[in-house]
């Protein structure tokens, strides 16, 4: 703790001078504080005041162009958009507002079509923020810093809308203010010296700036400040960086227009913080430097005084203890300082060094004759003080710390040399010596060198001659080897019993001879399912288990040879478990007399797992075959429907066209009627591949299989019996119900053909189950459906079953095992119910009959079924011009001639790319676009996204060889107007462009 009292005399002089002069100082501070404050409040005002000037120049500057783009907004010649009646005003309003650096007159769409300055091409300000602001809000709108199409300079906008006399906005009056006649503005203003302002657009671009503006024009202010003025209220004040670095105090304040909720410019100006405070800095310097001359001329006065006074005689007295403490007795200093209170002092120094002589002679005879007892003692004894530092040690305990003198160490606290974990133990040691406590303690030490010692010490208080304790008195011996020994032995046995306790592994010894259990973990026991009583007096060679699984065997020849043998056996254990077991099995040698040690591993879970994984392996790759054949299917169905819409359509014209007596009629109703068995097999490829095309309802599966009862009895063998057992109350599916009968009807045959000719029964079973993620993954072919509540039906034979092979090939294209030639099969069943969203589940057996089970996902309880309707529109003519987009020219060529039958106009297209370059070009004549969905250069999908772009309202009817649910899926939501699938008809392109024609018309 800091007292006066430990100052030196002249340090205590300088302090009181110090101390008196303290209240003037803090009357000079305090008074240049406040006068700064004082400026700093009026450099605030200054600055606020400036911002409020040039906010009222920019607001009358508003005012009376808003007042000049009203008054032209209501001349008949700007209403109509007459250049050549409008652009005269504009220059003649130019020349009679220089701070116009344009004037331009635009229609809705962004066309310019009159400016006061002549424009060298046609102009779009569609993308200016001035004119999309007065179409938005029908006011007034500003603009931002941008450089201008026509005069190439920088300039500022505000934009006007004009109406007609229905009110309706036809145009926008642009006004360009010249960010160049800004500034000329600005300084005839005649600022303050040092006073800047900056004036910023809404995006924080500069306009204008008092000092040194070019730099700075055009360009963005500082980030984080523009931030906080954008975040903060209308007007503010703060002190910060200006934009040269410098500290300002900056005031601004945001300007809005009417109507506006951002505002269009914000207006700063700064003084200098420097230039604010010159006049206080100055005093508060003026009154500090007065100051400073008192208190130096006070503080030399005091220096020297003091010393010559007080200061040399007590150095002398100084200097005579620094020599007694040093040993020299015969030190005097009565004669050197006489007088007063310091004389006192030296006469009774000189006594006190007299007696310290006496003493001294006295004590050197006995430290003689203890220095020869405690050198010649061979274990440590050591002198400690109360923090324990060393004053004393032998030379038995230098060596044992590794010190090289007593000099080495006197002095150096113990405590560092005591390893971490007995330091505390150490110091608690200590300080009881030091209550009078006696103790003892072995522990471990780091020696100088780095070398560990372990010591036993043996510590009492060492006292004085009034009873004091003094010191700790320590007598220690080395106890290095004997310790080392000891913790090998713990530590061999604590190995040991970690090993047991926590080996996952069973572990059991046996006695070689007896066949006595002598030690077990408690894994043992639980590998086995028992009892650690009951296993512990167990021999292995009456053990059952071990005998009929040839454990025993193996024991026996690993305690012949003592050979270690490593076997993996299944076993019934003694109390019944059964488990898959890998053992270690080796010979010990304790105090000479053999022993069998057994470690157990239980493999039980690894042997389940390598054949779940080997199973899910199989399974994977059947899938993946399925999906790449699914994939292959599906290519080859849309590439087939291109071309039997050439074939089809052509044969379709050529009917339409040829009399009733024409002789070819007959052989082109054999080319539609071949054309459409093709487009069959097309689907049941696009069923296949899970692509095909359902006509999505809400069912219940319950009512189909009932409908379907009296079809599928007659289908099978009359020596087979069909068997209901439908469950009551299922949830409805979202299916296509005549594919769903496709797959009934398929299972149901397939079952009948596995009975044959003998007698049989096949069950049809309904039901709902919830289906997690593991009962999922657990089934043949999954899909990585989403758990939750399914319905299925079951169909059930006896007939002949299938082997393994069988059942991995089933759902591959063209596989029978009956004869060849009988379609896709059960592939386009797969096909079908993937397409779903669902599974199957096959269990067969061969001789034990088959049940496949389909799964569908329920809909909730809520749904209602809501049946299909289908809108029949009968083959008519129409008008209006069709975009046809198709990259094959036979559909293109085909498509041109059907919608010219049906009347109306067409326009082609090679791909997408062409397709957005002609509706450039005509896009306000098309009444619709039929787009294929597969195209290069540009696919149907971006140029439908592209031409929606250009016109929301357009019509496009996307055209595919896929199914529509595959299609329209990806559009949901998009504003498709139609989707027409490959091969189609003419009554069905007529029944599209019907429905098409009854929606509203998109404007021009």
């Amino acid at each position: 703790m800091f007292r006066l009292a430990s100052l030196s005399i002249r340090l205590l002089l300088l302090l009181i001078i110090s101390v008196v002069a303290l209240p003037a100082a803090g009357i000079i501070l305090y008074s240049g504080i406040q006068f700064r404050n004082a400026m700093l409040d009026d450099a605030r005002k200054e600055t606020q005041t400036l911002v409020e000037r040039i906010a009222t120049e920019q607001r009358n500057l508003v005012v009376a162009t808003e007042q000049l783009m009203t008054a032209l907004a209501q001349l008949p010649e700007v209403r109509e958009r007459d250049t050549a009646r409008v652009e005269p005003i504009l220059r003649e309003l130019r020349k009679l507002n220089p701070m116009y650096a344009n004037i331009t007159l635009s229609d809705r769409g962004g066309r310019v079509r009159a400016t006061a300055v002549p424009a060298a091409r046609p102009l779009i300000i569609s993308d200016r923020r001035f004119f999309r602001g007065a179409l938005e809000s029908g006011r007034l709108s500003s603009g931002e810093y941008v450089v201008s199409f026509i005069t190439n300079k920088p300039v500022f906008n505000l934009g006007y809308p004009v109406k007609n006399d229905r009110g309706e906005i036809v145009g926008v009056i642009g006004v360009a203010f010249n960010i160049g006649n800004y500034q000329q503005l600005l300084q005839q203003m005649h600022l303050p010296a040092g006073v800047s302002f900056v004036i910023l657009d809404h995006e924080g671009i500069i306009l204008a700036r008092g000092i040194n503006p070019e730099p700075y024009i055009g360009k963005p202010y500082p980030a984080e400040p523009f931030l906080r003025m954008k975040a903060g209220p209308d007007e503010g004040t703060e002190i910060r960086a200006g934009l040269q670095g410098d500290d300002r105090i900056i005031s601004y304040r945001k300007l809005r227009l009417p109507g506006e909720r951002t505002p269009y410019l914000y207006v700063t100006a700064g003084v200098p913080v420097d230039m604010a405070t010159r006049e206080a800095n100055r005093s508060m310097a003026y009154g500090a430097a007065l100051l400073s001359s008192f208190l130096v001329l006070a503080w030399v006065a005091a220096v020297l005084i003091g010393k010559r006074c007080i200061g040399d005689r007590i150095k002398v007295l100084e200097d005579a203890s620094q020599r007694l403490a040093g040993g020299d007795t015969r030190v005097r200093v009565s004669d050197l300082v006489v007088g007063g209170d310091l004389g006192s002092l030296a006469r009774t120094f000189d006594a006190m060094a007299d007696q310290l002589r006496a003493r001294e002679d006295a004590l050197a005879a006995s430290e003689a004759f203890m220095n020869t007892i405690i050198e010649t003692e061979p274990e440590c004894v050591k002198l400690l003080d109360a923090e324990g530092r060393v004053q004393m040690m032998n030379r038995a305990g230098l060596n044992m710390i590794d010190a090289d003198s007593l000099a080495q160490v006197q002095g150096e606290c113990m405590y560092p040399l005591v390893t971490p974990e007995y330091r505390d133990a150490f110091i608690e040691l200590t300080q009881n010596v030091f209550l009078g406590i006696p103790g003892n303690l072995a522990f471990e030490t780091i020696g100088l060198k780095g070398r560990h010692v372990w010591l036993d010490t043996h510590a009492v208080p060492f006292r004085n001659e009034r009873g004091e304790i003094v010191s700790l008195l320590g007598i220690t011996r080395d106890i290095t080897e004997h310790r080392k020994s000891e913790e090998e032995r713990r530590e061999n046995l604590l190995l040991f019993e970690s090993l047991m306790q926590y080996s996952p592994m069973g572990i059991r010894i046996f006695d070689g001879e007896s066949g006595t259990c002598i030690l077990m973990n408690q894994a043992t026991v639980d590998i086995a399912g028992g009892r650690m009583e009951a296993m512990k007096g167990q021999d292995f060679r009456d053990l059952h288990s071990w005998r009929e699984s040839g454990l025993l065997e193996v024991a026996e020849k690993v305690l012949e040879d003592g050979a270690a043998r490593v076997v993996e056996v299944d076993l019934r254990t003694s109390f019944g478990k059964e488990v898959r077991m890998s053992y270690s099995v080796s010979r010990l040698l304790i105090k000479e007399k053999q022993h069998l040690l057994v470690v157990g591993r239980d493999v039980s879970d690894e042997k389940r797992l390598a054949e779940e994984k080997k199973r899910m392996e199989a399974q994977m790759l059947h899938v993946q075959k399925l999906e790449s054949l699914g994939v292959l299917a599906g290519g080859i169905a849309h590439d087939f429907n291109n071309i039997l819409m050439a074939i089809m359509g052509n044969a379709e014209l050529a009917l339409m066209r040829l009399p009733e007596e024409s002789e070819a009629r007959t052989n082109l109703q054999n080319i539609e009627k071949s054309s459409k068995r093709a487009a069959d097999l097309a689907q049941q490829m696009l069923a296949y591949s899970g692509k095909g095309s359902f006509v999505i309802e809400e069912f219940d599966v319950n009512a189909l299989i009932m409908e379907m009862g009296h079809m599928l009895e007659v289908s099978i063998s009359k020596k087979v019996v069909m068997r209901f057992n439908l469950a009551a109350d299922l949830p409805l599916v979202e299916v296509d119900a005549t594919q769903i009968r496709q797959v009934v009807m398929n299972l149901v045959i397939n079952a009948s053909e596995a009975v044959g000719d003998q007698k049989g029964v096949i069950t049809i079973t309904t039901g709902t189950k919830h289906c997690d993620a593991a009962y999922l993954s657990g089934l043949w072919i999954n899909d990585q459906l989403q758990e939750g509540d399914y319905v299925y039906f079951q169909v059930t034979d006896d007939g002949c079953g299938m082997d393994e092979a069988t059942r991995a090939r089933i759902f591959d294209p063209f596989f029978t095992t009956k004869f060849t030639g009988r379609g896709l099969g059960m592939a386009a069943v797969l096909g079908i119910v993937r397409g779903h969203k669902g599974t199957i589940e096959v269990r067969s057996e061969p001789g034990a009959g088959s049940t496949f089970t389909v799964y569908l996902p329920a809909l909730p309880a809520a749904s209602l079924r809501v049946p299909g309707q289908i809108e029949a529109v009968p083959l008519s003519t129409g008008s209006g011009t069709v975009l046809l987009v198709d990259d094959e020219e036979a559909i293109r060529n085909l498509g041109r001639e059907m919608l010219e039958t049906l009347g109306y106009t067409v326009l082609t297209a090679e791909d997408g790319a062409a397709a957005l370059d002609v509706f450039r070009e005509r896009g306000e004549e098309i009444d619709c676009v039929i787009l294929d969905l597969t195209m290069p250069n540009l696919d149907g999908e971006q140029a439908f996204l592209s031409l929606r772009s250009m016109d929301p309202g357009v019509q496009v009817i996307l055209s595919s060889g896929y199914s529509e649910q595959e299609i329209t899926q990806r559009f949901v939501g998009r504003g498709l107007a139609g989707f027409i699938q490959k091969p189609y008809r003419l009554a069905e392109l007529s029944l599209k462009l019907q429905r098409i024609s009854r929606k509203p018309q998109r404007k021009a």
